[in-house]
C-alpha cells in the first residue's frame, strides 16, 4: 500500500519545519483542504537586506469564496486573516467583488507586518479558518514576496510544481479499488462533519455517475480523501475512492480544479475535442476587456473579420470575465435532499437513468446514449437529440413551480436548492457529453453547422440566476449579492455561446438561433458593466456577440422565419446596442478611431446582408410594417430602433454615404415615416451618451 500524496499532519511531506536547514523547494498549489483550523506551512530564506526591507505577500489564490475563511501568518507573528480589506485583490477579480466575488481564482498581496520576517529561515503557514458548511479549504497557486519597487524575491527554483502524471493511487490491489467504486456509488453520507444530518444523495449523484470529473480535472487524492472524510467517511475509504478515481481508464486528464471548463482561449480548437472542457487555463482570462479585440481583429478591424459568412469561434475568443469553475458546477445540494420524494418521483429525474416512479418518458438518456454510441453515432440526431429536447423541458417543468415566491424568495437555502436543481442537470448532461464521447459529433446533429464541435443542446442558459428566478438580493452564491446574480447570469450565458449558439441551421430544426435569447444575453453585457462598482468597459465582449450574432443569423431562412430563426436584426445581429444609451459606458478603454472603425466594419457587413432581402420579407413577419409608430423612441421595434441608430453611427465617424443609404432603404419598408429627418439629425453628447435631434426625449 502506498501512502496517499499528502499525509494527515498539519505540514505537507516535502517540506521542511527545522529553520537550521536550507529551506526545500515550495510545492504547489498547496492545498490548504480539510477540517477548521488545519494549517499548512512551507518555508524560505531571506537575506538581510530583502528582510529588513517593506515587503508584500503575492499570491494567487483558487477558493477564497467568503471573507475570512483563510488566514496567513509570517513565523510566530499575529495571523491575518484573509478578507477585502486586509488584502489587495488584483485587476478585475477586485472590480467583481474580490473575495467572495465572481472570480474563483484571485490574485491578490498582503503587507507584510513590520519586523515578522528575519535573515535567513522564515515560516510561512496558511489556515483553513472556517466552513461555511460546505467548503473544505481553499488553494495556493502562486506566491511570492515582493519588493517596493514590485521585483521579486524568490526566485523560480524556490518553487516545484505539482505534476498530476506523478500521482499514484494510495492502493493498487483491485479489492481496494473495487470497493473504492462501491464506496462511491452506493456509501451513505452526511451533510458534514459538523451536521450529522443523514443524505439520500451518494457521491456519484451530484458528481459524473463514475467519478471522472474528479480524475478529469485532476483533484488530487489529498482533496478526494479530505473530502470524503467531510462527508463522514473515514480516511481509509477516502483513500480507496481516490484510487478508484485515479484508476479509471480512459478518461483524459487536461484539467485542473481552478481552470473554469470551456474558458476560451487561442489554440482550443486545435487541441482533440477530448481536452476542450478543460478550457484555456487560467491564464486565459483577460486583463482587460479590450483586450480581446486583437482576437476578433488579428489583422486590423476590418469588415472581413467580421464577416457573415465567417464563422468566428467563441471557443477560442479569450475574455476577461473567469467562467465557473468546476466547484462552481457541483450543485451544493443534490435534488433528492433539496426536494425528497418530488424529485425523485418526477420525469427530470425518471429521464436521466430510470430511477423513480414517474411515467410518461422517452428511455433514460444514459440508455440511450450507450445506444448511439455503440451504432457509430449513426442514431445520434434521433435517438438522442429529441429525448434531450425533453429532458430539458422536465427540468422546467420540475422547477418552475418552485421558482422563488415573496416568501421563499427571503431564504438564503431556497435559492440555494432552486440553483443546485440547475447545476445538477448540467453536470449530468456534461457527464453524458464526455463518458459516451458526444462533443465532437455537431454535424452529425447540424449538417450545415460551422462548428465542429459542441453540445447537442444547452442546459447553461437554464442554470442562470436569471432563468432560475432567483432573488437580485439572495442568490446564494458566493457574497449573495446582486453582483452575483448580474456576474453568473452573464458568464452561464456566455457558456451558451461557446457551447452551443445556434449551428447556422438552415430550418431543419425549430428556433435555428435558440437556445440562446439574444435579448437578455446583450442585457447582461449591459448589467455587468452598469451594474458593478466601477463599471468595467465590456464593449470588447459585446463587438463579439454581435459578430457572433449575425454570423449565427446568416443561415438559409429570411427575415420572417418562425421564432425569429433567420436574418433577424431585431434579436441576434442588433447593431443597435453598440449606441444605445445603457451601452455607452462600455466603451471608455476604445480610442474614438478604434470605435469608428469597429462600428464601420460591423454595419458595412449587416448591410450587405441585409439589403438582399425583399419588402415583403420584411413586412411579414420579419419585424416591420407600414402601420407600425416611427416616433424616435429607443423601443424594442426594429424601425425605431434603427431610426435610433443611424445617427448616433453618423455621430461616431461611421461613413455618412452608408448610413445615408440605410436611411433610403428604411424608406421603401417604413413608408410611414419621413427618414431624411434621420440623414439630416444632429447629434451631441448628452453626459455619458449621445443626444440626437431625430430623436423623442
Amino acid at each position: 500500500m502506498e501512502s496517499p500524496e499528502f499525509p494527515s499532519e498539519e505540514v505537507p511531506d516535502g517540506f521542511r519545519e527545522d529553520a537550521g536547514e536550507l529551506a526545500a523547494p515550495i510545492r504547489l498549489p498547496i492545498e490548504v483542504l480539510g477540517r477548521e483550523g488545519l494549517t499548512q506551512t512551507v518555508t524560505f530564506d531571506l537575506t538581510s537586506q530583502d528582510a529588513q526591507q517593506p515587503l508584500r505577500l503575492w499570491m494567487q489564490v483558487h477558493n477564497l469564496t467568503y471573507a475570512d475563511k483563510g488566514s496567513v501568518r509570517f513565523n510566530t507573528g499575529t495571523w491575518v486573516n484573509l478578507n477585502n480589506t486586509t488584502v489587495t485583490v488584483e485587476g478585475l477579480g477586485k472590480t467583481y467583488g474580490g473575495i467572495g466575488g465572481g472570480f474563483a481564482t484571485l490574485k491578490l498581496n498582503v503587507n507584510v507586518p513590520t519586523g515578522a520576517l528575519v535573515t535567513g529561515t522564515n515560516q510561512l503557514t496558511f489556515r483553513f479558518n472556517t466552513t461555511d458548511g460546505r467548503s473544505i479549504g481553499y488553494r495556493v497557486l502562486k506566491l511570492n514576496l515582493l519588493r517596493a519597487d514590485g521585483s521579486r524575491v524568490l526566485p523560480d527554483s524556490s518553487f516545484q510544481v505539482d505534476n498530476p502524471t506523478n500521482w499514484k493511487a494510495p492502493y493498487t490491489d483491485a479489492a481496494s479499488i473495487a470497493e473504492g467504486e462501491k464506496l462511491w456509488r452506493t456509501r451513505q453520507l452526511v451533510r458534514s462533519y459538523k451536521d450529522s444530518t443523514v443524505l439520500r444523495a451518494r457521491c456519484m449523484d451530484c458528481h459524473t455517475q463514475d467519478g471522472r470529473d474528479l480524475k478529469y480535472f485532476n483533484y488530487s487524492n489529498y482533496s478526494i480523501v479530505e473530502r470524503s472524510k467531510f462527508h463522514g467517511l473515514t480516511e481509509t475509504e477516502g483513500n480507496k475512492i481516490a484510487s478508484y478515481i485515479r484508476s479509471l481508464p480512459g478518461v483524459p486528464t487536461p484539467g485542473r480544479p481552478w481552470n473554469p471548463p470551456y474558458q476560451p482561449g487561442p489554440g482550443l480548437d486545435s487541441k482533440p475535442v477530448a481536452e476542450w472542457s478543460a478550457g484555456a487555463g487560467i491564464d486565459a482570462v483577460l486583463e482587460k476587456d479590450r483586450d480581446i479585440l486583437k482576437y476578433i481583429f488579428p489583422s486590423g478591424i476590418t469588415k472581413a473579420a467580421v464577416a457573415t459568412t465567417a464563422n468566428l469561434s467563441a471557443r477560442e475568443m479569450p475574455i476577461a470575465l473567469q467562467l465557473p469553475d468546476w466547484n462552481h458546477w457541483l450543485p451544493g445540494i443534490h435534488p433528492k435532499d433539496a426536494w425528497g420524494d418530488a424529485f425523485i418521483n418526477h420525469k427530470v429525474n425518471k429521464a436521466y437513468a430510470g430511477e423513480g416512479t414517474a411515467t410518461g418518458t422517452s428511455a433514460p438518456m444514459r440508455e440511450l446514449a450507450a445506444k448511439v454510441k455503440a451504432a457509430g453515432y449513426t442514431t445520434y440526431r434521433n435517438e438522442l437529440n429529441i429525448p434531450h429536447s425533453s429532458w430539458n423541458q422536465y427540468l422546467y417543468e420540475f422547477i418552475s413551480p418552485r421558482y422563488p415566491n415573496a416568501t421563499t424568495g427571503l431564504d438564503i437555502n431556497y435559492s440555494r436548492k432552486v440553483y443546485a436543481t440547475g447545476l445538477w442537470h448540467l453536470v449530468k448532461t456534461w457527464e453524458i457529453m464526455q463518458e459516451f464521447g458526444f462533443e465532437g459529433y455537431q454535424r452529425q446533429l447540424f449538417p450545415t453547422s460551422r462548428d465542429a464541435r459542441g453540445w447537442m443542446k444547452n442546459n447553461s442558459f437554464d442554470t442562470s440566476p436569471h432563468m432560475l428566478k432567483l432573488p437580485k438580493n439572495n442568490t446564494g452564491i458566493n457574497d449573495n449579492n446582486a453582483l452575483m446574480f448580474n456576474y453568473f447570469s452573464t458568464v452561464w450565458y456566455q457558456l451558451t455561446l461557446i457551447l452551443f449558439n445556434g449551428n447556422h441551421s438552415d430550418g431543419s430544426e425549430r428556433n435555428a438561433q435558440r437556445p440562446i435569447d439574444w435579448g437578455y444575453s446583450y442585457g447582461f453585457i449591459k448589467n455587468i458593466q452598469a451594474g458593478t462598482p466601477g463599471k468595467p468597459p465590456a464593449s470588447g465582449l459585446l463587438t463579439l456577440w454581435v459578430t457572433k450574432g449575425m454570423q449565427i443569423a446568416n443561415n438559409t431562412l429570411k427575415p420572417n422565419a418562425p421564432n425569429s430563426a433567420g436574418w433577424c436584426p431585431l434579436y441576434a445581429a442588433d447593431l443597435s446596442r453598440l449606441v444605445a444609451p445603457d451601452y455607452m459606458t462600455g466603451w471608455v478603454d476604445i480610442t474614438p478611431q478604434e470605435r469608428k472603425a469597429i462600428m464601420e466594419a460591423l454595419l458595412t457587413t449587416w448591410w450587405e446582408k441585409t439589403r438582399q432581402y425583399a419588402k415583403e420579407d420584411w413586412w411579414n413577419g420579419g419585424g416591420a410594417s407600414t402601420t407600425e409608430t416611427i416616433n424616435g423612441f429607443y423601443d424594442g421595434t426594429l424601425g425605431n430602433r434603427l431610426w435610433f441608430m443611424l445617427p448616433q453611427f453618423k455621430y461616431h465617424g461611421v461613413n455618412p454615404t452608408l448610413v445615408d443609404e440605410i436611411a433610403t432603404w428604411a424608406q421603401t419598408i417604413w413608408t410611414q415615416a419621413d427618414w431624411n429627418i434621420v440623414k439630416k439629425a444632429t447629434c451631441a453628447p448628452a453626459g455619458t451618451f449621445v443626444r440626437c435631434s431625430s430623436e423623442k426625449f
